[in-house]
């Protein structure tokens, strides 16, 4: 076993595991030739050369000790019958769906095959992955304009919708996720990208019971889950992190190192670099690096970002990280 797969298993290593969310992409010079070759990014996703290249891309360059899975959240509404556009100046990606249509798998098969590519060339953990069901909602429900204006009153007033629509997304993500697993992934990470959006009510309804169900029915197919509630408050982060058979939470920039203690200590914790810290570099990102291992030392814990990599990270910078880690 990995030492990644043996944090997830709650066994504390003393090398520390390392991956990077968005690992796969903007950053490298060799995603942008990958990506010249295509004219959107709803093709390459849904283009197993693709998928392949840039999924493997990140382990050819770095010592880290994951792979993802290429893709988009959006692939589950693409499931259900929608249309992704990743193009949108700056705005966000935008999905164009009504709901009505039955779930297609054979739309993603290729994310399927492509996952099993990946496992005949590549010896380490491969990850895969969805959006939780509220951030899925959320890009079918709201364009780039109210996304970005987003409020209560704006949430308030599609409420109705999200209800409906609640429990098929649920079970598309089950069959997504299961599909990944019998594919061959060892864990599968749920991005619960804009839950800090919401008040306790509705992330209890929107998030955390969904997530109960979706991690319930995933577990049966032996692998692991990670969770990753990006902004929630601490006492949401509470709730989330002791979800039943949740193996790994996933910790964003803003939480605060002091609280570890109040989460659940029976599962591994994944996190929480910023991002900007990474695109800096220099001294700054020496000693955030050094806070996070001695915040995490009697954890089982995963190295990470408290979201992804940002366009403009120097390579040398994401280097430096992965050798400050690995040397403690």
């Amino acid at each position: 076993m990995s030492i990644l797969l043996d944090n997830l298993e709650g066994k504390k290593t003393k090398e520390k595991p390392i991956w990077l969310m968005r690992q796969a992409g903007r950053h490298l010079p060799e995603y942008h030739k990958l990506k010249s070759k295509y004219n959107n990014l709803l093709e390459m996703f849904l283009c197993k050369e693709a998928i392949v290249e840039a999924t493997l891309q990140p382990l050819q360059r770095y010592e880290i000790d994951a792979a993802i899975i290429f893709s988009d959240i959006l692939m589950v509404p693409y499931i259900m019958g929608g249309l992704p556009a990743f193009e949108n100046a700056g705005k966000g990606p935008t999905v164009n769906i009504d709901f009505k249509e039955k779930p297609d798998f054979k739309r993603t098969q290729v994310i399927y095959d492509s996952i099993k590519e990946v496992k005949t060339r590549n010896q380490k953990p491969l990850l895969g992955f969805s959006g939780g069901v509220w951030s899925t909602l959320l890009y079918c429900l709201f364009n780039a304009n109210q996304r970005k204006e987003i409020s209560q009153k704006i949430i308030l007033e599609k409420e109705k919708e999200i209800k409906k629509n609640i429990n098929k997304t649920v079970d598309v993500i089950i069959t997504h996720a299961s599909k990944q697993i019998e594919s061959g992934i060892d864990a599968f990470q749920i991005f619960e990208s804009w839950s800090g959006l919401l008040n306790d009510e509705q992330f209890e309804e929107w998030c955390i019971e969904p997530t109960k169900t979706i991690i319930k029915e995933i577990k049966k197919l032996d692998t692991y889950t990670i969770g990753f509630p990006r902004e929630a408050s601490l006492e949401n982060y509470i709730k989330y992190s002791n979800i039943e058979t949740l193996d790994c939470i996933s910790l964003d920039t803003k939480f605060s190192l002091s609280n570890i203690t109040k989460l659940n200590q029976n599962i591994c914790f994944q996190g929480n670099l910023d991002p900007l810290v990474l695109l800096e570099g220099d001294k700054v990102l020496k000693e955030k690096i050094n806070e996070i291992l001695v915040a995490f030392e009697h954890h089982s814990h995963i190295f990470n970002l408290g979201h992804g990599v940002l366009p403009g990270t120097k390579i040398e910078n994401i280097e430096t990280l992965i050798e400050e880690v690995k040397k403690k």
